[in-house]
């Protein structure tokens, strides 16, 4: 594994043409998302600056739900976790360019699990959790839903925002 060393910034769209998205299907064993992230950008060797993200979906005391999804189909887990209060969390690693430390954004947002998987499949776990809505009550749509509507989620934005920033492409 490279030396790199990671530096943790907390915050939160980042529009710069020179990066390059790394594929979202890959995915490591490693169960915390900052590794998952990290390790998807040390796992490729591209010629230019990339970022990666990664997410999971815990309990509000810290249980990543991740492997429970893995041995349930997407109906079961929510007839089981249906309404739990959870916290998604949303980590963005960035290398500037090839060899460079790689820097992590990180974001949460807390909600609870979904009555049933709504919105498009290709968006994982945003199928699966209900944020809460700004009022501190639980909203009526899934993020899936709410993404699929044109909504961007206040966590989602504020983590580019601050990539953006960090890039020094934002103010």
């Amino acid at each position: 594994m490279a030396t790199s060393s990671a530096r943790r910034r907390s915050g939160t769209s980042c529009r710069a043409s020179s990066w390059s998205a790394l594929q979202t299907g890959f995915s490591t064993s490693a169960p915390e998302p900052a590794q998952r992230a990290r390790d998807k950008v040390l796992a490729h060797a591209v010629a230019a600056a990339c970022f990666a993200e990664a997410v999971d979906l815990t309990t509000m005391d810290g249980k990543s739900l991740r492997l429970e999804l893995d041995s349930e189909n997407e109906n079961r887990f929510c007839k089981w976790w249906r309404e739990t209060p959870a916290r998604m969390h949303l980590v963005v690693a960035m290398r500037r360019a090839p060899g460079a430390d790689i820097e992590l954004v990180t974001g949460v947002c807390d909600g609870q699990i979904a009555q049933k998987p709504a919105g498009p499949h290709v968006l994982g776990w945003d199928r699966l959790f209900v944020p809460a809505a700004p009022d501190g009550e639980s909203a009526n749509a899934t993020l899936a839903q709410l993404a699929e509507a044109g909504e961007i989620v206040g966590f989602r934005r504020e983590v580019y925002a601050q990539v953006g920033r960090v890039l020094g492409r934002a103010p």
